[in-house]
This record gives C-alpha cells, sequence and structure tokens, in this order.
C-alpha cells in the first residue's frame, strides 16, 4: 500500500495536484472537484449547498458557478462577501478547503460570456421561478410547457434576467491528505501583496 510519506512532497507540488483537480473539475462532470460544497454566512448560522465549478482562473486564483438571482445566497452575500468551498476528491483521499471573498456578476463581460456559454437545456432553471419559493407541492418551478423539451434559444432568453455568475478569490486553502499511515495537512494563505505563505499543520 502506497503512503503520502513514501516521497517527500512540497507545498508547491502540493498545491500543483490541487490546481489540476480544479481544472479538471471544471470540465470534466464526473470528476469530484466538479460539485463543491459551497457555504456562505445567514444570519448567525452557516448556509451551505452543492454547486457545479463552472471556471477556474490560476492568476490571480478564482473560482465560478452559476446562480439564480434570486437565490437567497445572493442576499447573503450582498450581506457577508467572506464565502467558503469544500472540494473532496475521494479516490485521493484529498480535501480541499478553500476561502475567498464572493462577487455577484449579472450584467457585465463574465455574466454574458457564461449565459451564451450556458446550454439551452440548462437555461431552463433560469426561466422558472426563484428558488427557495413556497408551494403548495412539489414542483420543479419551471414553466409546464418546456418542462419535457428544451426551450428555444428565443425563449431561453427569458431566463438571462435570473441569471448571475458569483466568483470568489481564492485567499486561503487548507489541504488534508488522509492516509492510513498518518494524515497530512498543509495551509496556503496568499496575503494582502498576493504573496504566497505556506505552513504544515497538524491534522
Amino acid at each position: 500500500m502506497s503512503s503520502i510519506w513514501e516521497n517527500s512532497t512540497s507545498h508547491g507540488e502540493i498545491l500543483k495536484r490541487v490546481w489540476k483537480h480544479l481544472d479538471l473539475g471544471v470540465i470534466q462532470g464526473n470528476h469530484p472537484f466538479h460539485t463543491p460544497v459551497f457555504g456562505t454566512e445567514n444570519g448567525s448560522s452557516p448556509s451551505i449547498r452543492v454547486v457545479v465549478l463552472r471556471r477556474f482562473w490560476r492568476h490571480p486564483a478564482r473560482l465560478a458557478f452559476h446562480t439564480h438571482t434570486g437565490s437567497p445566497k445572493i442576499e447573503q452575500i450582498n450581506k457577508n462577501p467572506h464565502v467558503a468551498w469544500n472540494f473532496y476528491h475521494a479516490e485521493e483521499k484529498l480535501q480541499a478547503r478553500i476561502k475567498g471573498i464572493a462577487t455577484i456578476h449579472t450584467d457585465d463581460e463574465l455574466a454574458d460570456e457564461q449565459w451564451n456559454a450556458t446550454r439551452l437545456f440548462s437555461r431552463r432553471c433560469y426561466i422558472g421561478k426563484a428558488p427557495t419559493q413556497e408551494s403548495k407541492k412539489p414542483t420543479h418551478g419551471m414553466p409546464e410547457e418546456i418542462t419535457d423539451r428544451e426551450p428555444t434559444a428565443e425563449e431561453s432568453e427569458e431566463g438571462r434576467k435570473n441569471f448571475a455568475v458569483i466568483t470568489s478569490t481564492i485567499e486561503q486553502i487548507d489541504c488534508l491528505e488522509l492516509d492510513v499511515r498518518g494524515h497530512r495537512r498543509s495551509l496556503f494563505v496568499w496575503n494582502e501583496d498576493g504573496e504566497l505563505e505556506t505552513k504544515w499543520l497538524t491534522p
């Protein structure tokens, strides 16, 4: 059985591993990093949910996903933009907890770019009602006329006004590598000057 302790690994090698999985998480729908947990603050309590990773930039390091403008997370981010992500790769036993500052994009170049890259079938989510609305019966929130088909390009544009891109800086990565012979934990922090500081932590 191989172990993370058999070969000395630098902070740089660990970070490259995280970057690789974030790259793959964007382009591979079945990759473990494709659907991370995203956390915000909801008043005096945390609020977490699974999102779909849509973009990853390395310089400067940022992450992005799509959401409905009527989602509660929009108001939560407006009140407190400090957010957290949790990525976990079960096969490699790798966890990356990321902290950053979120920004909401609705009417800018990035939002337009991401909307144009969104499939017509996926745009249905933004044509419907905002998330978390009460209903007397189970509902998907979409108009009945498009539940069983892909909307036309013209129909899908009704959802543009409800479409938002949430980006998040990467200010800190707390990386945990699980191993039966002893876990290993490393911390990556980007200071105010954008310089990377690294530390080893006890698991």
